[in-house]
């Protein structure tokens, strides 16, 4: 059974279903909105089922049919179609249930596509070093989980506190053009490149070798088994556990520690980085200021949280098994996770574009006068 066979299904039943009992509407308005629709026919047919319902009008075959062609026209109304919800429809139809499979569609569409924003706004972090986009689009994010989480809650008869989402997020949580936006932005930048990102955690840990007291700093957002090279992995992880045991660093003691640490796991741990390499990238940090190294680092990591995460966001909601709860706490994870690493980023570019001009300015009237 393919499942797009299956949504629509759900689909057909549901508005079939309010054909024959309309009083159905009462009860599926609180929690299912038209977006929730794969179809945009079905999503325009619900739209004119819950504007009769409103205005206390009938909702039958014959009055929908008049409706849709008023709202649509005669050829995207395509009245046909309206016999074949009525003919799908099971006999002793429950529109409360199959309006709960149109929902969970919904809602997987829609926590799927947050995935995308987060993509998005990850790259524009990194390629600005700055971290106002992330924090913008994580609390897009949370509300829009929030509210997936309390739609299912009401549609479902569990209790749930009511989600108030700011009136500066919710256009943007409902609007897909955002969605269709982000997909371009990522299509016009390259991907990760994963010998940059090792050079620049390279950089990183020789200049905290070099000025160690940056170390629980760096710590706090990035993980040892947050560096993908093993061998580095490895100096980088007995570099923070020096420095959580207080204990004195320099490249003579997280060399002697990280071959310590190498043959007591000598059947599982990686070729480590040669002497020379440990040493070159010490030197070079001892010139290296380590803010900017910090930032880099920090937005490749942002990148491939981002990814990471969308990829994970996306296999749960194709994968019926998984809860919509458990879609809505991977989700806020994420945004913790992004929040967390992101934070190592100025809000705002050290030296913006729309500065420059205003510098030269003021240079020019000071000499003028």
């Amino acid at each position: 059974m393919n499942d797009d066979d299956i949504i629509r299904l759900a689909e057909q039943a549901t508005l079939g279903s309010v054909l024959l009992q309309p009083t159905a509407l009462d009860d599926i308005q609180r929690w299912l909105r038209a977006g929730d629709f794969a179809d945009t026919w079905h999503s325009e047919v619900f739209t004119t089922m819950l504007e009769r319902h409103a205005a206390h009008e009938p909702i039958d075959p014959q009055r929908m049919a008049d409706a849709l062609t008023e709202r649509l026209g005669t050829r995207r109304a395509n009245l046909p179609r309206l016999a074949d919800l009525l003919h799908v429809t099971p006999p002793h139809p429950h529109a409360v249930t199959y309006a709960r499979m149109v929902l969970d569609g919904g809602l997987r569409r829609e926590i799927a596509g947050a995935g995308v924003l987060l993509r998005a706004a990850a790259v524009r972090c990194a390629s600005d070093r700055m971290s106002r986009p992330i924090f913008a689009t994580c609390n897009v994010v949370d509300a829009a989980m929030d509210c997936a989480e309390a739609r299912w809650a009401k549609a479902t008869g569990q209790p749930h506190d009511e989600v108030v989402v700011p009136l500066a997020l919710r256009a943007v949580m409902r609007n897909t053009e955002a969605r269709m936006g982000a997909d371009k932005y990522l299509s016009a930048h390259p991907g990760r490149d994963a010998g940059s990102e090792r050079r620049n955690v390279i950089a990183l840990i020789g200049a905290l070798i070099a000025q160690p007291d940056h170390v629980p700093e760096v710590a706090k957002w990035l993980a040892p088994a947050r560096i993908t090279d093993p061998g580095w992995r490895a100096v980088y992880g007995t570099l923070v556990e020096l420095a959580e045991l207080g204990q004195h660093i320099d490249i003579v003691t997280v060399a002697w520690a990280t071959r310590a640490h190498a043959h007591a796991h000598a059947h599982h741990q990686p070729g480590l980085p040669g002497l020379s390499q440990l040493r070159a990238a010490v030197d070079d940090g001892w010139s290296r200021q380590l803010r900017p190294a910090i930032q880099a680092v920090a937005g490749d990591q942002v990148r491939h949280l981002a990814d990471a995460g969308a990829a994970q966001l996306v296999a749960g909601a194709t994968n019926p098994g998984v809860l919509i709860t458990d879609l809505v706490d991977t989700g806020h994870l994420l945004t913790s996770a992004l929040r967390r690493t992101a934070a190592a980023l100025p809000i705002e570019p050290a030296h913006s574009a729309a500065a420059a001009p205003v510098v030269r300015t003021q240079q020019i009237e000071s000499v003028s006068r």
